[in-house]
């Protein structure tokens, strides 16, 4: 599965680039987050509740940020696993100051198997962008 797009936030880049490495901002805004903790140097532990259709259950992975060049990009890697599936993936975020705020443009992989995979991929689009909606619009609202 490929997903990309661009989302603007009424905030400065600096900030904006620090707000989506905060752990305590993330778990504030990303949709069924339950936990996500530092793990390492430039990796997170991620606890959450997730479903899609009648498949719900909670999911535990790991982040890692990769080629990071603050305020403008890094690449971020993802794995995780639960309610008998595993997702793994890359995501590469590019942060550009426009008018007042800040573009951020998104584009990244995910493979994912197990019970999720069997769903079909056009439901796993449909709740990928739903996340992705309500993530934005809670950091949004985060930036103020």
């Amino acid at each position: 599965m490929t997903i990309s797009g661009t989302q603007t936030v009424r905030a400065p880049r600096e900030r904006v680039f620090r707000m989506l490495l905060d752990p305590v901002g993330l778990q504030r805004a990303i949709p069924g987050c339950e936990e996500i903790a530092p793990n390492g140097e430039g990796a997170f532990h991620i606890k959450m509740s997730a479903g899609i259709a009648s498949i719900r259950g909670k999911v535990e992975g790991q982040i890692q940020v990769q080629e990071s060049r603050a305020p403008e990009h890094y690449r971020l890697a993802m794995n995780g696993k639960g309610i008998g599936s595993f997702v793994e993936g890359w995501a590469d975020i590019d942060l550009t100051e426009a008018g007042g705020g800040t573009e951020v443009a998104y584009a990244g992989e995910a493979k994912v198997g197990g019970m999720i995979a069997a769903v079909g991929n056009r439901m796993i689009d449909l709740a990928v962008r739903k996340a992705l909606g309500d993530f934005f619009e809670r950091l949004k609202q985060e930036a103020g």
